[in-house]
């Protein structure tokens, strides 16, 4: 009897904790859905009325929540801008981790990479969405690139060493630092690499690597 107790007691603490997963699954893919709702008018926002600052009545409205909603998530817009600016960096490594392992000759796969962050200039809409979040951030958009550049960036690494480098994590950043150089320099000036230049820095950075090794 003692033990039919027991077991009778363990059920319903599992029925009871399988009930509360559930709810908070639910919860959980709610807010998900929320939040990325915020995040995308936040960039709708931001790239229909830059140079000037989004408002967040205009982001609210966009996204058609309430302000209630909005403050259940974030701070405020410069919290905001932030998380938008690293969902993009999030999606631009699964892109480039995507990109780069549908090929398997090393230097593709480097090329890939290069082509890949280039595409957030040469995509007209991409690049001025962009743009218009790294003008909101400022200097803090630069501090969080960081690290966050850096996962970007550690993509190469095994690339540049099977492509035989010496130095593959030197080398890698090397490619990194003057890929997003040309990146920036067309983001600020609103511009986007043509053809030929992407071609020269593919080949500029193939070169580099091939004669450090």
């Amino acid at each position: 009897m003692h033990t039919d107790r027991v077991t009778a007691a363990g059920n319903s603490a599992v029925t009871v904790q399988a009930a509360v997963d559930r709810a908070l699954a639910k919860q959980r893919a709610e807010a998900t859905r929320e939040v990325e709702a915020i995040l995308d008018a936040a960039l709708r926002v931001a790239e229909r009325v830059t140079p000037a600052a989004p408002r967040v009545a205009d982001i609210v409205a966009e996204a058609g929540i309430s302000n209630q909603a909005f403050y259940r998530y974030f701070a405020g817009k410069d919290d905001l801008m932030r998380a938008v600016y690293q969902r993009g960096i999030a999606r631009l490594h699964s892109y480039l981790e995507h990109q780069i392992g549908k090929e398997t000759d090393p230097a593709k796969r480097i090329e890939a990479w290069i082509r890949g962050v280039l595409t957030q200039v040469t995509d007209r809409k991409a690049a001025r969405q962009s743009a218009a979040i790294i003008r909101q951030l400022g200097r803090q958009a630069e501090l969080d690139d960081s690290g966050l550049i850096a996962e970007v960036g550690a993509l190469l690494v095994e690339p540049a060493a099977a492509a035989g480098s010496a130095d593959p994590e030197r080398d890698a950043a090397l490619i990194d630092e003057a890929v997003f150089g040309v990146l920036r320099r067309h983001a600020q000036h609103g511009t986007a690499p043509g053809q030929a230049e992407c071609d020269h820095v593919v080949g500029f950075c193939l070169r580099g690597l091939t004669r450090a090794c």
